[in-house]
C-alpha cells in the first residue's frame, strides 16, 4: 500500500501536543512526545539544542503517528537527515503530504545504549514533555 492509499484509509489520532507514549523498539523501550505542528520534526535541529536531554541520552527518534484500521502506525515520512525528496516521484511526495495531514508529529529517544538512561521510557517521556513545554513557552515570548 502506498502513502496516498494509506492516507485515504487513515485517520489522525486523538493525541495533542505534549502527550507522551512509549513503544518497544527492536532493542529497548522508547519514549515519545507529541510535538506541536510548528516544531521541527528533525531531532537534530538546532531548535532543540537548549533543552536538557541528558537523563535520556539525547534525542534520537522523530516521526509521525497515524491510525489505520484502529491501530496506531508509526511512520518516517520526511525525517532528516535520511530523507531525500529528489529520489521520489511527484506521486510519492503527494502521498507523503497526504499522510502527514492524517498524522501527529513525535520526537523521542531510545534506551539502546551501553549505559542505561537515568530514566525509564515513561518517566523519560514525561520529563522530555516538560522540557519541550518550556521550549514552547520560550517560543511564544
Amino acid at each position: 500500500m502506498d502513502y496516498l492509499d494509506m492516507a485515504n484509509k487513515s485517520k489522525k489520532p486523538a493525541l495533542k501536543p505534549f502527550d507522551t507514549l512509549t513503544k518497544f523498539g527492536p532493542y529497548s523501550e522508547n519514549g515519545y512526545v507529541i510535538i506541536p505542528d510548528n516544531f521541527p520534526n528533525d531531532y537534530t535541529d538546532d531548535f532543540y539544542q537548549d533543552i536538557d536531554t541528558e537523563p535520556v541520552h539525547g534525542l534520537s527518534i522523530s516521526g509521525y503517528i497515524s491510525e489505520l484500521d484502529g491501530e496506531q502506525i508509526w511512520l518516517r515520512l520526511d525525517q532528516k537527515p535520511y530523507f531525500d525528496d529528489k529520489e521520489l516521484s511527484d506521486y510519492d511526495l503527494k502521498g507523503i503530504e497526504a499522510m502527514k495531514q492524517k498524522s501527529v508529529k513525535v520526537i523521542g529517544f531510545d534506551d539502546a545504549h551501553i549505559t542505561k538512561n537515568e530514566m525509564g521510557a515513561k518517566e523519560g517521556a514525561e520529563y522530555l514533555a516538560e522540557q519541550l513545554q518550556k521550549l514552547s513557552k520560550e517560543e511564544v515570548e
